[in-house]
């Protein structure tokens, strides 16, 4: 804001400040301050007419008739205090909403992704069948460096149940077999997982492994349900 002129006009910050946080987070709290002085300065206005009257004179002392509903509704020529608070409120609102800045929607982190440039991974990897059948699940993975990491292949071990029943990793497609990961990108991969005949229903796991990234693992869980009637 002109602190010279007093005009409301935003003229000291330069243009390249647009792009910086800490600067469009001032002009915001001034343009605030200067709604909040210019609300205030209308309340006040209204509280002298409702006080004085509109010709700047005390009201007369005899008693006025009692308000009617439509009267007390209006928002502009109310001589009642309720309706002007809740005036003030509204204006300050809708003032309120319309400076706020945007906030983008957080990216989602649901599913299973691993993170190959930060050696970090989130989620796991759910599948779900029934006998026989072909479970499917969605895995991502991503690049933030600036480093080209090449051509990156995963491994799945064998799925084991609590029983000692095993879905071998024979069994565990990835479309495609191997991803290039250059800088700054990221790849989705679908993995299948066969489900044959005579395997028994309940939950198998095991764990998913990203080629020469040693410290990267997901969790793998596949449900297998009883054969369809």
């Amino acid at each position: 804001m002109d602190r010279a002129t007093g005009d409301g006009s935003i003229n000291d910050l330069p243009w390249a400040s647009v792009f910086d946080p800490a600067a469009n987070a001032r002009a915001l709290s001034a343009i605030q301050a200067e709604g909040f002085r210019a609300a205030s300065e209308i309340v006040d206005r209204f509280a002298r007419i409702a006080t004085t009257g509109l010709n700047g004179k005390d009201r007369p002392t005899t008693s006025a008739a009692p308000l009617t509903n439509d009267q007390r509704a209006d928002l502009f020529g109310a001589t009642d205090i309720e309706p002007l608070m809740r005036s003030w409120w509204v204006m300050i609102g809708q003032f309120l909403l319309g400076s706020a800045p945007h906030v983008p929607d957080p990216v989602s982190t649901d599913g299973a992704t691993l993170d190959l440039s930060s050696a970090a991974a989130e989620g796991r990897l759910d599948f779900a069948a029934s006998v026989p059948g072909v479970a499917t699940a969605e895995l991502w993975l991503h690049n933030r460096g600036a480093a080209d990491l090449g051509q990156v292949q995963l491994r799945c071990s064998d799925l084991l149940a609590h029983d000692g029943s095993v879905v071998a990793s024979g069994g565990v497609r990835f479309d495609p077999p191997g991803v290039a990961m250059a800088a700054r990108s990221s790849r989705g991969i679908e993995v299948q997982t066969e489900v044959p005949v005579g395997v028994e229903p309940g939950v198998y796991r095991g764990t998913l492994l990203a080629e020469g990234h040693p410290s990267l693992w997901l969790p793998v869980v596949l449900t297998v349900r009883a054969p369809l009637t």
